[in-house]
C-alpha cells in the first residue's frame, strides 16, 4: 500500500488554504482602512482646529467700530465670500484673510498683510485638501449697523486607503467683535 496523498485531497487542502488567505487579506484589508481613516480624521481635526484659533485671534484683535465697520473692516455683508480685511488693534496693520485657490490649483487660506506679508494659516498638501472658498466668510450687523459677527466656514478632507471618497469634514466659527 502506498502512502501519499490523492489529486482531490490535494485540491481540497488548497482550496481551503486559499479560502483562509482569502478571509484574512479582507480582514486585514479592513483593518488598514479603517486606521488609515482614523489617522485622516486626526490629521483633519488637528488643523481644522488650528485654523480656527488663528482666524479667532485674527478676527478678537480687530477695530471693530463705526458703521459697517468703517475703514477697519471690509467684509461680505450678510452674503458668503472668500475674504476679510481688518485693523488689527495693537498696531493699526491692515490684515486680509482671503481662501484663494480654486478647484485645479488647490485651495489655501492667507493672511496677508499691508505691506505684502503673505502667512499661510493653511496649504493644501499630500495629506490634506481644503474642499473650497465659496463660503469662506460673512458678516452680519447689529440693528445699530455695527459689525458685530462674522463667520468663517471651510472643509478639510483627506484621502483614506481603501476609500474611494476619502472622509472630509467642515468647520465653522461664529465670533462676536468685542473692540
Amino acid at each position: 500500500m502506498k502512502k501519499g496523498f490523492t489529486l482531490i485531497e490535494i485540491l481540497i487542502v488548497t482550496s481551503l488554504i486559499m479560502v483562509i488567505i482569502g478571509s484574512i487579506s479582507g480582514i486585514m484589508s479592513g483593518v488598514f482602512s479603517s486606521q488609515s481613516k482614523n489617522k485622516a480624521t486626526d490629521k483633519i481635526n488637528q488643523n481644522g482646529s488650528w485654523i480656527l484659533n488663528e482666524l479667532k485671534k485674527t478676527i478678537l484683535n480687530a477695530k471693530s467700530n463705526g458703521v459697517n465697520g468703517g475703514e477697519n473692516f471690509s467684509c461680505p455683508m450678510g452674503v458668503s465670500g472668500n475674504s476679510i480685511t481688518i485693523t488689527n488693534v495693537k498696531d493699526g496693520e491692515k490684515i486680509t484673510i482671503s481662501c484663494l485657490g480654486n478647484v485645479s490649483a488647490g485651495y489655501k487660506i492667507a493672511s496677508i498683510s499691508a505691506v505684502g506679508t503673505t502667512t499661510y494659516l493653511f496649504q493644501g498638501n499630500n495629506d490634506l485638501f481644503l474642499k473650497n472658498c465659496d463660503e469662506f466668510v460673512t458678516c452680519s450687523t447689529l440693528p445699530s449697523l455695527q459689525l458685530s459677527k462674522v463667520k468663517f466656514n471651510f472643509g478639510l478632507g483627506a484621502g483614506v486607503f481603501g476609500l474611494s471618497s476619502g472622509t472630509t469634514k467642515s468647520f465653522s466659527i461664529d465670533l462676536t467683535l468685542r473692540n
